[in-house]
Parts: C-alpha cells; sequence; structure tokens
C-alpha cells in the first residue's frame, strides 16, 4: 500500500507557494496535475494540490522546516495562504496553528 500525505495550499500564487513547498529538504513530493475547474483569478491560481510521498533526513526536521516556510510566507503582507495537510486516514491539520509535533505526527503515517 502506497502512503502518501495530501498538501492543499489555497490564495493567490498557490501554485508557486506549494512548488515552495514540496522543494524544503527532506520531502520528496509531487504536484498533482491540475483540475480543468480549477479556480482561477487574472492567470493567478487559487487551489494547487500536491502530495508528499517520502520524508528523507528525519521527520522532526522537516516539520520544523514547514514551520519555518509558513512563518515566512505568513510575515509577506502579500501571501494570504491557506495551508491543509491531510494523512491517508483521513486527518486535518490547517498550517495556521499547526505545531512542529502535529505536523511530525501527520507525516508519521507516510512510514507505516
Amino acid at each position: 500500500m502506497s502512503h502518501q500525505v495530501t498538501v492543499a495550499v489555497e490564495g493567490p500564487g498557490a501554485d508557486r507557494a506549494l512548488a515552495e513547498l514540496l522543494r524544503i529538504d527532506g520531502i520528496h513530493g509531487e504536484v498533482q496535475p491540475a483540475d480543468r475547474r480549477e479556480v482561477t483569478r487574472s492567470g493567478d491560481v487559487l487551489e494547487a494540490i500536491g502530495t508528499i510521498v517520502g520524508i528523507v533526513g528525519g521527520i522532526a526536521p522537516v516539520a520544523s522546516s514547514i514551520v519555518k516556510w509558513w512563518k515566512s510566507k505568513r510575515a509577506n503582507e502579500n501571501d494570504r495562504f491557506r495551508v491543509v495537510i491531510e494523512d491517508t486516514k483521513g486527518n486535518r491539520i490547517s498550517l495556521d496553528q499547526a505545531t512542529p509535533e502535529q505536523i511530525s505526527a501527520i507525516l508519521q503515517t507516510l512510514q507505516g
């Protein structure tokens, strides 16, 4: 059985933000093909979906890097995103209030 964690990014420039998230050291992921019904405004993608299929180098450092990435996105007034991570069991967490420990718990499902 293949384990993966789904990542949904909503907001202007969601595709660029998702690409940044999936480039974090230790994450092996991919962007899902765009849906023909995908919502755009002024040519800007408002929702992007990707999957994390593997973690290299330990879950805790990757979770910390995700939190650091999220804080940097939130610090920029022009970046208004909503990011939700969901594991294969349907457990979801929004990065708005997520701790590294909560993100680690979601990423843990990749291992088994």
